[in-house]
C-alpha cells in the first residue's frame, strides 16, 4: 500500500513537472507587443489591398468608373487597424506613422494591376478583368498573412504558405481566361512579380529596413557615344520621411549625348532628386523609384489640379492622364529631342510639391 501510495506521489510530481514546462513553453511562445504590432499591420495592408482590388473588379466587370465609396471604406478600415495595432503596442512597434508610406504601396499595387488588367470594353472583357484583379488581391491578402502568421509565431514563414497562394492566384487566372474574351492573356507571370515585390516592399517598410542611404547624381564626363550616371552613396543623414524639400536643388548640366540619373522619391520623401536638371538635345533622362507610390507625368500643376501635357510619363508614355503610381525599383526612361523646359510631377503628390523640370539646350 504504501508503495502504490508512492507511486502516485511520483506520478503526480512528473504530472505537475511537465504541466509547469508546457506552461513555460506556452509563455515563451506568447508574441511580444511588437510582433503584434507588426503582424497585425502586415494583415491591414493585405486587406486593404483585397478590398480596392475588389472595388476595382466590380467597377471593371460593370465597366462603370469604380465607386469611390467602396474605396474610402477600405481606406477607412486600413486606418482604423493601422492606429489600433500602435495603440495597442503602447510604443513597442517596430516602426510608427508609416501608415501613408504603406497606404501609397498598396496604392500603387492597385494602379500597377489596373494598368496590366484592362476590361477591353466588352462584357466578357469585363468578367475576365474582374476575375484577376480580384484574384491579384486575394494573391496579395494572403502571402501578407504568411508573413502575419510567422510574426505572430516568431517563426519564419511557412514555406508551403506562400506557395499555396500562388498556386491559387494561377488557377484563378487560368480559369479566367479559359472563358474566353480577356482583353490580355498570358499576364500572370509579371502580376506573381508585382504582387511579390509588393508584399517585400510592404514587410521592408514594417520591419524598418527599407532604404536609408542617401543618393546624389555624379556628372558625366563627355565622350564620343552615350555615356550614363549611377546613383552614388553618400555619408550624409537620410532625410526625414516628412520632408517635402528636395535633397538637390542645384541643377545638374551635362555635355554632349548622355544620360542623368533622378531619384524618385528617396528615403521615403515626396521629391525627385534632383528636382531640376539640364541636359542638351539628344540627351536622356532615367528616374529611377526609392519608393513606391510614384510617377513621372509631364505637365504642370495648376491650382491643384494635375495638368498632363501627354509629352512624356510613366512607365511607357501612354495614356498620361492616368498613369498609374509604380513600386520601388521601377525605372523609366525618357529622350528628349525638341529643346524647351519641360515641368513634370508626381500625380499622387503633385499637391505636396513633389514636381521637377528638365531644361533642354539646343
Amino acid at each position: 500500500m504504501a508503495y502504490a501510495f508512492s507511486s502516485f506521489v511520483m506520478w503526480l510530481a512528473i504530472v505537475e513537472f511537465t504541466v509547469a514546462g508546457f506552461a513555460a513553453s506556452v509563455a515563451l511562445a506568447k508574441p511580444t507587443p511588437a510582433a503584434k504590432c507588426l503582424s497585425a499591420k502586415l494583415k491591414a495592408a493585405g486587406k486593404k489591398a483585397a478590398a480596392k482590388l475588389a472595388c476595382e473588379a466590380k467597377a471593371a466587370q460593370k465597366l462603370k468608373p469604380v465607386d469611390s465609396g467602396c474605396l474610402d471604406k477600405a481606406k477607412t478600415v486600413f486606418e482604423t487597424a493601422f492606429s489600433k495595432a500602435e495603440t495597442q503596442a503602447k510604443g513597442a512597434c517596430g516602426t510608427t506613422g508609416n501608415a501613408g508610406a504603406v497606404e501609397a504601396t498598396v496604392d500603387a499595387l492597385v494602379q500597377s494591376a489596373i494598368g496590366a488588367l484592362p476590361n477591353g470594353g466588352t462584357k466578357d472583357g469585363g468578367k475576365c478583368a474582374a476575375s484577376k484583379l480580384k484574384a491579384t488581391g486575394k494573391a496579395a491578402l494572403a502571402e501578407l498573412l504568411c508573413r502575419s502568421n510567422a510574426a505572430t509565431k516568431g517563426t519564419g514563414v511557412d514555406p508551403d504558405c506562400i506557395p499555396k497562394a500562388e498556386a491559387a492566384f494561377m488557377k484563378a487566372f487560368t480559369k479566367a481566361e479559359q472563358k474566353g474574351g480577356c482583353a490580355t492573356t498570358g499576364d500572370v507571370g509579371a502580376l506573381d512579380t508585382s504582387v511579390g515585390d509588393f508584399v517585400d516592399q510592404v514587410a521592408a517598410q514594417l520591419s524598418g529596413t527599407t532604404g536609408t542611404t542617401a543618393t546624389t547624381t555624379t556628372t558625366v564626363t563627355t565622350g564620343p557615344g552615350p555615356t550614363t550616371t549611377s546613383p552614388a552613396p553618400t555619408t550624409t543623414s537620410p532625410v526625414p520621411t516628412t520632408s517635402l524639400v528636395p535633397t538637390t536643388t542645384t541643377s545638374t548640366t551635362l555635355r554632349g549625348p548622355s544620360t542623368v540619373t533622378v531619384t524618385v522619391g528617396p528615403n521615403g520623401t515626396f521629391v525627385f532628386d534632383p528636382a531640376m536638371v539640364t541636359i542638351k538635345v539628344a540627351d536622356t533622362v532615367h528616374w529611377t523609384w526609392a519608393s513606391a507610390g510614384h510617377s513621372v507625368v509631364s505637365g504642370q500643376v495648376i491650382n491643384n489640379t494635375n495638368m498632363a501635357d501627354g509629352k512624356f510619363c510613366s512607365p511607357n508614355d501612354t495614356n498620361c492622364a492616368t498613369a498609374p503610381a509604380s513600386l520601388a525599383g521601377a525605372t523609366y526612361d525618357h529622350t528628349f529631342t525638341v529643346a524647351g523646359t519641360y515641368p513634370y510631377y508626381c500625380a499622387p503628390h503633385s499637391v505636396i510639391g513633389m514636381v521637377g523640370t528638365v531644361v533642354v539646350q539646343p
